[in-house]
């Protein structure tokens, strides 16, 4: 399974919170997870920054955009493939 960190990042002028709409598009991503067979490994947000970070595994990058595609409308996205790291224990 490759591992992909997700980064979302929207302003404060196109901020959803009071969204209802949007906020669905965000609440179907455990079910798309399940249905994709992507693991989330942790899924975390800061407020204050309109930031959300999103680690990821997959077999296939496309299980991650069948996942988190229809939140790309809401800001942007960076998804980078990562790895353990080995350089310290």
């Amino acid at each position: 399974m490759t591992t992909y960190h997700v980064t979302h990042i929207h302003t404060f002028e196109n901020c959803f919170s009071g969204n209802a709409e949007a906020m669905d598009l965000w609440k179907q991503i455990p079910s798309l997870a399940k249905e994709n067979n992507v693991s989330i490994k942790f899924f975390k947000v800061n407020p204050t920054e309109h930031t959300f970070f999103i680690l990821m595994e997959a077999e296939d990058y496309s299980h991650i955009e069948n996942t988190i595609g229809q939140c790309k409308k809401l800001g942007d996205f960076n998804i980078t493939p990562v790895i353990e790291q080995t350089f310290y224990a």
